[in-house]
């Protein structure tokens, strides 16, 4: 049986990889890396993962790749990461394919390794492009190059590649694996929701996730946040649910704000929606997004959720027409949503021409697929990939 090793950096990442690893966990041998966020002391999602594992029978093995958890964090996880994934390819020799998300230093750590080490990779959502300074682009790009194979979720994502000399051949448009959540009935159930975070049918629910940059201050970044969440909790929206940030600086600052909030009965705060969960609340329930996170970009479209996109953080990737640009200012974020509350359904109405820019919800099947055919290729076409020249 031939094996896949995949990457997860981060709850977020494994959200979106999770309807990938069910599916190939039922005709491979799966073993997931977990490191970063997972295993850092203010995240540790590792036994979060483990359950979700346990619950719906994915048989799979679970590696836990430990990082240095102190300031530093950030710059010497590179190192840590990826001696330590070339030292579990010396010891498991067989590994068919290795599998990453993204863009973060993580996930670069462990294509590097997984490059050098002559295992054939794909990377999962390259392609994406934000034109704004900061790591994200440069290394999603850096990490493509690495890779063998693709799975993008747009037709514009495959195109950048084409562009960045990728042969199509190598490129697969799965769409965005987080739908797939609707169709494998994995959603949490509305009644659910409505006793975890004390809510109604009736209520218009903003969701706040404000991500620090990794090119600005500590202080900057906490005062970002807070400006942005003062505009959202004075808006019209009846209830503000609060997400924690990634690990990026000033995230500690952050945190110690949030705990903060939790008197103030408008304001839910919480380490982590989970997939499940934030998906349910956009299928069910009157959501709006609110941040500068990509998922407000790349899995509000097929609910047709409003997003409200704060700052520079996803300049130029590609959306839906449910997201609005607005910057780190208090009236325009406030008047936005106001304008959605006030409006609610027309506005829902109005996207669904853009509903199925991310795909259909099939995203893990068409992996699969694609994987069964690569498997068919000995391992050196695998690894051997032409720079095409235009």
């Amino acid at each position: 049986m031939d094996r896949i090793t995949i990457f997860s950096g981060n709850r977020a990442e494994f959200g979106i990889l999770f309807p990938i690893i069910q599916q190939l966990s039922e005709d491979f041998e799966v073993e997931i890396i977990l490191s970063g966020a997972h295993v850092l002391k203010k995240w540790n999602t590792r036994e979060e993962v483990k359950n979700q594992l346990k619950k719906h029978q994915v048989k799979c093995k679970v590696t836990e790749i430990e990082i240095e958890d102190n300031e530093k964090t950030y710059t010497h996880c590179l190192s840590e990461i990826y001696e330590k994934v070339i030292e579990y390819y010396e010891q498991m020799r067989d590994i068919s394919l290795g599998i990453v998300l993204g863009d973060r230093i993580e996930s670069f750590a462990f294509a590097l390794a997984t490059f050098y080490s002559q295992v054939p990779l794909i990377h999962v959502c390259g392609g994406d492009v934000v034109n704004v300074a900061n790591y994200d682009t440069n290394v999603r790009h850096s990490i493509s190059k690495l890779a063998n194979y693709h799975f993008v979720t747009s037709e514009q994502s495959r195109r950048v590649l084409l562009q960045m000399g990728e042969e199509k051949e190598r490129v697969c448009n799965i769409g965005n694996p987080s739908f797939d959540y609707d169709r494998m009935g994995l959603l949490t159930e509305p009644q659910q929701l409505k006793m975890m975070y004390d809510i109604s049918g009736d209520d218009i629910i903003t969701i706040f996730t404000f991500h620090p940059a990794s090119m600005k201050s500590a202080e900057d970044n906490f005062k970002e946040f807070k400006f942005s969440l003062d505009a959202v909790v004075d808006s019209k929206t009846d209830k503000v649910i609060v997400t924690y940030p990634n690990n990026d600086p000033g995230y500690e600052l952050i945190l110690a704000y949030i705990q903060q909030l939790k008197e103030d009965e408008k304001i839910i705060p919480v380490n982590s929606l989970g997939t499940y969960n934030y998906l349910s609340l956009m299928k069910n329930f009157n959501v709006i997004i609110a941040g500068n996170s990509s998922s407000g970009l790349l899995e509000t479209t097929l609910y047709c959720v409003p997003v409200v996109n704060i700052g520079e953080r996803q300049a130029e990737r590609i959306r839906g027409c449910n997201v609005k640009d607005v910057g780190v200012d208090y009236s325009a974020i406030k008047k936005s949503i106001d304008d959605i509350v006030t409006n609610y359904s027309k506005e829902k109405e109005s996207y669904s021409v853009s509903k199925f820019v991310f795909g259909d919800g099939n995203a893990a099947i068409k992996a699969k697929d694609f994987i069964v055919e690569i498997l068919k290729k000995d391992r050196k076409e695998r690894l051997f990939k032409k720079f095409i020249i235009k």
